[in-house]
């Protein structure tokens, strides 16, 4: 994974949590709900475009990863 890539899921990561603990404790309304799905879905397309770019430049598959 390189280092764009962990950013994305650090991100989602702390979005995720941030989303959970607003809606456990009831503390936020439903718009800023909507507003951080929102963000977590367009980070997590982001991160899957970022992959896919990664792949076509270096040519390497999930497969041929763990053939490694």
């Amino acid at each position: 994974m390189n280092k764009t890539m962990a950013v994305h899921h650090t991100i989602n990561l702390v979005f995720v949590f941030v989303l959970l603990i607003l809606n456990y404790f009831n503390i936020s309304n439903l718009t800023v709900s909507i507003i951080l799905a929102s963000i977590i879905t367009i980070n997590a397309a982001l991160l899957i475009r970022a992959n896919k770019k990664q792949v076509e430049r270096d040519g390497v598959t999930i497969d041929d990863y763990n053939k490694k």
